[in-house]
């Protein structure tokens, strides 16, 4: 994923907030506390279950396809693609709960854990948006051949206690003012009919999903993550057992090229920052 935290490191001339303090100490040491200080505390506390996730390093199948990419980077990409994934037995969970709301708990999870806690208060008190929603809607109007209204960007969610762990976020919701529901499994007719018409040619899963479109051409960079729940049975010796299988799928290139960032020094940083991110989903999921 191209996160706020990622974006600090190889774009830090377009986040004024944070000049100021990596001129002061230099940005490679708040990289490296940073890192050290999630690493001491997954260690310390066993609390995040990272190492059992399988790193890809390529998209979940069709999302570099998909409708929300094919807004905020039309065209090929030839960006940065990776998916982490992980199986937990179906007997875990109640026979009552559905994938929905399994993903829910994961999107809670997610937004709402430890690491992604110092993006999201840089997100809630920052001057600007980490997304150009007035791009995306003028994206979504050059498209549509009707006089539908244009999608309605609401609720804007600023707190985690509005992120349900029952149901997704809805079409259109904006989490922290940079992170949009574009696309899900979930959706209404009515809200398939803020879309244009050319929604249905995309690339779906045929399972429970979610898509955030994020970024811009301020940032230099754009992309999606997309969250997945599907059921896949494996064979164990003389039995078959039901897994539910978790995906954490993202995309980003540069607006216009759709061409990865020149600069890739923060990888390692960035990959443990990912699999803290989806392992904060993941327990979401299971402390539920």
């Amino acid at each position: 994923m191209r996160s706020i935290l990622h974006l600090l490191v190889i774009h830090p001339s377009s986040l004024r907030l944070y000049l100021a303090f990596t001129m002061a100490i230099g940005r490679w040491t708040v990289i490296s506390c940073t890192a050290a200080s999630l690493t001491v505390f997954a260690i310390s506390t066993r609390l995040l279950p990272f190492h059992q996730a399988r790193r890809e390093p390529s998209a979940s199948p069709g999302h570099k396809e998909s409708f929300p990419i094919s807004i905020v980077a039309p065209g090929q990409h030839r960006g940065i693609q990776e998916n982490y994934s992980l199986l937990i037995p179906a007997k875990r969970f109640k026979s009552n709960v559905s994938d929905e709301e399994i993903l829910a708990r994961f999107t809670k999870g997610f937004f709402s854990g430890l690491a992604f806690t110092p993006e999201r208060l840089l997100l809630i008190t920052a001057p600007f948006r980490l997304t150009d929603i007035s791009a995306i809607k003028t994206a979504l109007g050059s498209r549509s051949h009707t006089s539908t209204p244009s999608l309605v960007i609401e609720p804007e969610i600023w707190d985690t206690s509005s992120i349900s762990p029952k149901s997704t976020p809805s079409l259109g919701s904006l989490l922290f003012g940079g992170f949009l529901a574009l696309d899900s499994s979930s959706l209404t007719q009515a809200q398939r009919d803020q879309l244009p018409g050319d929604y249905i040619r995309h690339p779906k899963p045929p399972h429970a999903f979610i898509e955030f479109a994020w970024g811009g051409e301020g940032l230099g960079l754009v992309g999606s993550h997309r969250f997945e729940v599907s059921r896949q049975e494996v064979k164990q010796a003389a039995e078959t057992e039901e897994f539910v299988k978790i995906t954490f799928s993202s995309v980003s290139c540069k607006p216009k090229t759709g061409l990865a960032p020149a600069e890739s020094l923060a990888l390692g940083f960035h990959i443990l920052y990912s699999r803290f991110l989806f392992s904060d989903g993941i327990r979401g999921i299971l402390n539920y």
